[in-house]
């Protein structure tokens, strides 16, 4: 089965979720004990579709090998922030006294779907940052590419290497959250590239950066 397929049926699960919530909402239709039963089979479909599809996109996706796992402090929180909203929603929802309360199933199926999916990125380091031959790439929730030619100098501070574009964007990467074993193998792969790429370091980071621009030169 296709991943779009499992995409759709996830979707489509969820979708007949809210529809029958809706139902008995406004009409009491189809009774409480059944709109439970419905949110518990349905909300299990819609986390087993949400794994499926990760783990059918996992294999069909080409990961590269030569990639650093990076999990920024950034955008932890950005992630932390979005499913914090979701949960005080849901508890909200809860203690509600009204039948509101089973929106609150609805909720709890979407933050379970995402933080299973979370974990098993987490655990398949599927965030990551990879270096190309012209571009490095950031794949977290997207994906993005900085490329070489698009880079005007590269500051380095604090484990910190900030490349800062010809259009003024700053894009940093934190070396302190590249996993441990592999940070010094990233530097110095990453002053190889720069040095490959004929790209420029600030005086700063030359000095600090001296003993590894010389072994990549």
């Amino acid at each position: 089965m296709k991943i779009l397929s499992y995409s759709l049926l996830k979707y489509f699960s969820l979708l007949l979720a809210l529809i029958f919530t809706t139902s008995y909402l406004f009409y009491g239709m189809p009774g409480k004990n059944n709109l439970i039963i419905l949110q518990i089979i349905l909300g299990i479909i819609y986390i087993f579709f949400s794994v499926l599809e990760f783990t059918r996109q996992l294999k069909k996706e080409k990961l590269p090998n030569d990639r650093f796992f990076y999990f920024p402090l950034s955008f932890l929180s950005s992630k932390f922030i979005k499913l914090g909203a979701f949960t005080l929603a849901c508890i909200l929802l809860f203690i509600s006294k009204s039948n509101l309360v089973f929106l609150a199933g609805l909720l709890l199926t979407v933050i379970l779907a995402d933080v299973l999916i979370f974990a098993l990125r987490i655990s398949k380091k599927v965030y990551y940052v990879s270096l190309f031959a012209n571009y490095v790439l950031f794949s977290l929730e997207d994906e993005k590419q900085v490329f070489a030619s698009h880079i005007k100098i590269i500051e380095y501070r604090y484990g910190v290497f900030y490349l800062q574009l010809k259009n003024g964007k700053i894009y940093t990467i934190q070396v302190a959250q590249v996993e441990k074993s592999q940070q010094n193998v990233f530097i110095e792969k990453f002053v190889l590239w720069v040095v490959c790429n004929k790209l420029h370091f600030t005086e700063e980071a030359k000095e600090k950066l001296a003993n590894i621009i010389v072994e990549a030169i």
